[in-house]
């Protein structure tokens, strides 16, 4: 499996936008009235880039970035399947390789946004992709649930034998199996409920692996896929507002002691500020890209230098330049290819080309070049004082911020909070993620607590789905006179009260046609999952569940 930490080198299209402002703003900071110019240039040269990227790409056949894509999301299919058959053969679940399943799949969010970019049909191929992630994370969810099922009991064994059937990519025929299992289940007068469950959690399995394999072909062939789900971009207040209070505090001690100095042309200082600042936010680690800029400020210096004083002092013509910072940029290129040090290439292009100022006629005056290094490394003593003392957010406290998350939800989901689904299961998946990506490297792995996130988002799941589908079925007048009692069993949190719950809608259900059951049949299914979930889980779930500080009615639930 990859590493999660290895997505953080994806490209991010939001990247650029915040050193545009600082080379836009900032430089001219001291001439407002060059701001206008200055944004057109800026704009002009951005869709240069734009149209040499896309020419190059043109010519040289370079490969499509689905394909990339198709490849990491068939690679992570294979982990999942073998998850899946180890975890329905009987072994026992492992809910670290789950949580870095989950975590995978997150990792491909932004890459897809590029593959909606990348081609004429690149938005059908990006909603096949997200339809495929989904189902990905389904199989992962559903697979825990299934593992629920009493052993050695004869129905669980003939389920968990079609979804291994379903695995092998016969999933036609278990569904139809399936299915024909379930008719037979609800035509009895004495419906049991556990057995439906056990029938009704195998069938959405099934679903899911074909709605995995439309997606991938959609992805493939760039048609529309079965369905087209928005799944949201993982990211939480508090590491955001940290990041927001970094830059802040970075560029406003920085703008006071070179006020204060009063040194001459110090705009420098305050734009490499700026631009490093806002590129540390795109990065998991932002102290250890403050260590990265460093060493590339040395690297990107020398090159400069030796361009500058040796290269450059023959003639001034532009094909003179354009071989001149080849070498190095090509360097800062290759270096970025490698995730583990992807930020030295890309922090030593953009100080190379600062420093050596390319302009016409050429400035070779050793003491200014002397001098705007120095403001570099005065930036770089500004950003990586501020990685260090100005709100820095330990891995601890991304910890803390993925649980707190988790108990949110979940008292949205047992309260009722109107939630979309395919949202909803893809970002507890990405606080899996953010979790797992915290957590890698500590010295004490806490694996119980990441036990409990994911029994807690099991349990969130079912909740916020058995009040969709309630809702649904409303309009039977049998469920409408229970809904209030059902969505008070789930307040509770009482796994006998939703499993009564669950048996009630069951009776009901008895000789109706197949379309006005499915509603009530899908609502069933998920109270019993949330019973379930809470009759195995609830020592772990409880430590989710502050009795102290919150109370029913401001938010809270209790565990009975």
């Amino acid at each position: 499996m990859s590493s999660p930490q290895a997505t953080s080198a994806a490209i991010r299209p939001t990247r650029p936008s915040g050193y545009t402002v600082a080379i836009i703003a900032l430089v001219n900071i001291d001439t407002p009235q060059n701001v206008f110019t200055t944004m057109t240039d800026r704009m002009a040269a951005i869709a240069i880039g734009i149209l040499c990227v896309t020419l190059i790409n043109d010519v040289f056949g370079s490969p499509p970035v689905w394909t990339g894509l198709d490849r990491r999301i068939n690679d992570i299919w294979r982990d999942v399947r073998s998850y899946a058959r180890d975890v329905l053969s009987g072994n026992e679940e492992d809910s670290e390789r789950a949580g870095a399943l989950l975590a995978q799949v997150s990792g491909l969010r932004d890459e897809v946004d590029i593959v909606a970019h990348d081609m004429a049909e690149g938005r059908q191929r990006a909603a096949g992709a997200r339809s495929a992630m989904l189902a990905l994370v389904e199989i992962v969810q559903q697979v825990r649930l299934l593992r629920l099922l009493a052993r050695g009991d004869p129905l669980a064994v003939t389920v968990k034998d079609q979804c291994r059937v379903a695995l092998d990519d016969h999933h036609t025929e278990a569904f139809a199996f399936l299915k024909k299992l379930r008719e037979i289940e609800l035509s009895r007068p004495d419906i049991v409920a556990g057995a439906v469950w056990q029938i009704q959690q195998a069938v959405r399995f099934v679903e899911s692996k074909s709605l995995l394999d439309d997606g991938l072909s959609s992805l493939r062939e760039g048609l529309e896929p079965a369905r087209d789900v928005r799944l949201p971009h993982s990211g939480e207040f508090a590491v955001a507002l940290g990041n927001t209070a970094r830059i802040g505090i970075a560029l406003v001690a920085g703008a006071t002691f070179l006020v204060f100095a009063g040194w001459p042309a110090s705009v420098a200082a305050l734009t490499i500020t700026a631009i490093l600042c806002g590129l540390s936010v795109t990065m998991p680690i932002p102290s250890k890209f403050a260590i990265a800029a460093m060493v590339a400020f040395v690297l990107a210096s020398v090159s400069a230098g030796i361009v500058r004083f040796y290269v450059l002092t023959e003639s001034q013509d532009f094909v003179r330049l354009a071989f001149a910072i080849a070498p190095v940029l090509i360097f800062g290129c290759l270096l970025s290819v490698r995730p583990a040090i992807a930020g030295i290439g890309l922090i030593m292009n953009i100080i190379f080309l600062v420093l050596l100022a390319p302009s016409n006629p050429q400035v070779y005056n050793p003491l200014t070049f002397f001098s705007e290094c120095m403001f570099v490394a005065f930036a770089l003593g500004v950003v990586f004082l501020a990685s260090r003392l100005a709100w820095p957010m330990s891995a601890l406290d991304k910890q803390h911020a993925a649980v707190r998350a988790t108990q949110e939800t979940l008292t949205a989901s047992v309260a009722g909070t109107e939630h979309s689904l395919p949202a909803l299961e893809f970002s507890l998946a990405s606080r899996i993620a953010d979790y797992v990506a915290a957590s890698a490297g500590t010295s004490r792995p806490r694996r119980e607590l990441l036990k409990g996130l994911l029994s807690t988002n099991d349990l969130s799941l079912a909740a916020a789905s058995a009040h969709f589908h309630l809702a649904q079925g409303s309009d039977d007048s049998a469920i409408r006179s229970k809904v209030v009692q059902l969505q008070r069993a789930l307040w509770s949190g009482n796994s006998r009260r939703l499993c009564a719950g669950a048996r009630s809608i069951l009776r009901r259900m008895y000789g109706r046609e197949a379309e006005a059951r499915e509603a009530p049949l899908a609502a069933a299914t998920d109270l019993w999952s949330a019973g379930l979930v809470l009759e195995r889980e609830k020592r772990r779930i409880r430590h989710f569940c502050d009795h102290s500080s919150v109370r029913k009615g401001e938010g809270g639930w209790s565990l009975q």
